[in-house]
Order: C-alpha cells, then sequence, then structure tokens
C-alpha cells in the first residue's frame, strides 16, 4: 500500500482491458478502520492492513466496485455496505445500506450522484482531511486531470454530466478516484475546470 497521510493509504491493480489502475482505499478513522473499492490485494497489502488494524466495514461507491469485497468478508468478517439505490442490484449479500447525506462512521457524507452509471452511484466526502472520494462518477485520465467513462455506459450521458453539480459546491484538496490516476492537490481547481468542460458553464 501507498501511505498518503497517517490516517489514508491507497494500493492500485492495473486493469488490462481497461489500461487504468483500479484503486482501493484503507481509512483510519477515529473509530475503527474501513476500506474502500478494494480491488484485489497483494499478501503485501495484506500483512499491512492487519499490521495497522483489520477494517471492519467495507464501503462501496457502486454496485460495480465490489472487487475483493467477498475475500475481505470472508478473511476479516468485514461488514459491506452500499447505497439503498444499489442494494438490489448487487451479486453479492450485503450487511447494510446507507443513504445520501448519511455519516458514515461519523465522518464521511454520502453524496449520491443522480443520473449515473447506476442508480445508487455516490461520492464519500470527508469533510475534516478535504478528501473527496468518488467511484465511477469520473476517472481520474490523464493524470492530474479528470474525465468520465464512454457514454455508451450512461443511460442519458447529458444528464450524467449534470448530475456531477451536487459536487459542485464541497471543498476539498484531495481527490480519490476509484479508476486511474487520483489527485492528490488542487483538486477542487481540477473539478472546477471540468466541470466547466463537460457541462458548458
Amino acid at each position: 500500500m501507498k501511505k498518503i497521510r497517517e490516517d489514508i493509504y491507497t494500493w492500485s491493480v492495473f486493469n488490462e482491458e481497461k489500461q487504468l489502475d483500479f484503486n482501493g482505499l484503507y481509512l483510519k478513522t477515529a473509530h475503527k478502520p474501513v476500506v474502500i473499492d478494494p480491488p484485489p490485494p497483494s499478501a503485501a497489502d495484506l500483512e499491512e492492513m492487519e499490521f495497522l488494524g483489520k477494517p471492519h466495514h467495507i464501503y462501496l461507491t457502486n454496485k460495480h466496485h465490489t472487487r475483493a469485497s467477498a475475500l475481505l468478508r470472508e478473511r476479516w468478517g468485514s461488514r459491506v455496505f452500499i447505497h439503498e439505490d444499489d442494494a438490489p442490484l448487487m451479486e453479492i449479500p450485503v450487511d447494510g445500506t446507507f443513504s445520501d447525506g448519511e455519516l458514515l462512521e461519523g465522518e464521511f457524507e454520502v453524496i449520491r450522484i443522480p443520473d449515473a452509471k447506476t442508480p445508487g452511484e455516490c461520492a464519500f466526502y470527508w469533510k475534516k482531511n478535504a478528501a473527496l472520494i468518488v467511484g465511477d462518477a469520473m476517472i481520474g485520465k490523464p493524470e492530474g486531470a479528470l474525465s468520465m467513462l464512454p457514454d455508451e455506459k450512461f443511460k442519458d450521458p447529458a444528464r450524467a454530466r449534470q448530475g456531477l453539480s451536487v459536487l459542485r459546491g464541497l471543498d476539498f484538496e484531495k481527490l480519490f478516484v476509484g479508476d486511474g490516476f487520483s489527485i492528490f492537490s488542487n483538486a477542487k481547481q481540477a473539478l472546477t475546470e471540468f466541470l466547466q468542460k463537460v457541462q458548458g458553464l
């Protein structure tokens, strides 16, 4: 895993088909550690997580980011959570759901992104660490900038682009993406420029 700061670690698996890194996050909250959108971890990643503290919850930004959740649940008993609108679409059982505006672990605000790839697509806003975490709403490509998945991934691409407006008013410095390159500084500016480009505002 790569240490971003004392309470944020990330690990990645390169996907040949997409030619992108699939990223997972290990986060140390004031309560207990959690992971988000976990791709398959290496043996070294697993050992480091166990050393730092086994995650008690796994949070998913959307149904397509289930990834290695079942493996981690079997290994550690971590409970898997997803937005209530994506829960009926899941291919593995989930242990619980969350809803729009909910504060996970008392720290992460759930922000559902309308008209996205799945009905429950959401971002997690970690205000105290000036961080925003997204799944498939945006990807980090090219490095240092943002883009979206191809239009065919969305029922209505124009509405999907407009749906990102729910992120506009947030104040953050780091943006962690499920796919591609995360942005560790000036991420708010990168998002603003991206929204101006895709929304024509």
